[in-house]
């Protein structure tokens, strides 16, 4: 099978709004970007969770401009940013938003989706964790029934591919450090995922059949060296023996400064936050954070997101 570029881009806050408006310039700037790398499957977060966002950001963007791209096939999924529960704080909101929807999850695909075999846990509960996997531990009961483990989504989206079908599973993780309980949720979104790939049974859902070939790709706002993550939890999603080994060279994020140019000193600001993991099923050719040196390129980034673009090369053995 011919080498596919697999490519992940948090696009700070992609809304209806700014995706209506064809000359916007951070859309502009991240489009740019994307049609510099050319990935054959793209992963964006941040996107608003409506069914014509993808086809605004295509029409508007990624096939206007010298170097048009195309993916014939697109998915967005449902998001639990911003829904309201009803319920008592912390647990009014399903996932932090200042509106239903903020906070998506959207693929790009040059490969057809088989959109029959999608499947999403954004009503999977916090409570259903069991308590040997959550790092609430007994405190797990004391979440209400109703609250889902994951702020936004875990998603698990099939492509047929030379006549074999890859999954691709798309996160957007709780951020760590705002909320009563988003420290422990991220960390237990990240257990999730491991225990899913991994192949091993969670109530209330079929297991994932191990030995598939598939791709994790997402911001899982967790490094494992630094950060107000629980850090096991990413180490121990990277040591899962099912993944091909393979994490970020640089960091992936840059909170604040450096719009200009590249900062001199990042200390403390850079996190290792986004991931493209692929399964041992891949041969990783490359594996790449698009974090530039040049200033015009790296103003363009600055521009587009504080995320990093992130892109990897793979081949199916």
């Amino acid at each position: 099978m011919m080498p596919v570029r697999f490519g992940h881009f948090n696009v700070r806050d992609l809304t209806l709004g700014k995706l209506r408006k064809p000359d916007h310039a951070q859309l502009l700037s991240a489009s740019a970007i994307i049609q510099k790398v050319r990935p054959d499957v793209l992963s964006i977060n941040e996107i608003e969770a409506c069914p014509e966002a993808p086809r605004l950001f295509l029409d508007n963007y990624l096939e206007r401009g010298d170097d048009p791209l195309h993916y014939p096939y697109h998915y967005i999924g449902p998001t639990n940013s911003g829904v309201s529960t009803g319920l008592p704080h912390p647990y009014d909101q399903k996932g932090f938003g200042l509106f239903e929807g903020q906070y998506g999850i959207a693929l790009f695909s040059r490969f057809p989706i088989l959109q029959h075999g999608v499947r999403s846990f954004e009503d999977f509960s916090w409570r259903d964790l069991p308590k040997g996997l959550s790092y609430l531990g007994d405190r797990v009961v004391d979440v209400h029934e109703r609250f889902p483990l994951f702020s936004t989504n875990l998603l698990n989206v099939p492509l047929r591919m030379a006549g074999r079908v890859v999954y691709v599973i798309l996160l957007h993780a709780s951020v760590p450090v705002t909320g009563f309980l988003n420290r422990n949720r991220n960390a237990d979104q990240l257990n999730f995922l491991n225990e899913y790939i991994s192949g091993r049974a969670l109530p209330g859902m079929d297991r994932f059949e191990a030995g598939l070939p598939f791709v994790v790709m997402g911001d899982l706002n967790a490094d494992p060296e630094k950060g107000e993550g629980i850090r096991e939890a990413i180490r121990r999603l990277l040591e899962n023996p099912a993944l091909n080994g393979i994490v970020p060279s640089r960091p992936t994020f840059l909170e604040g400064g450096g719009s200009e140019a590249p900062p001199l000193h990042t200390a403390g600001l850079s996190l290792k936050l986004d991931y493209i993991l692929p399964s041992r099923d891949f041969v990783v050719l490359k594996h790449e954070v698009f974090r530039p040196e040049e200033a015009g390129l790296w103003h363009q980034e600055r521009c587009a997101s504080d995320h990093f673009f992130i892109y990897a090369d793979c081949s199916l053995v």
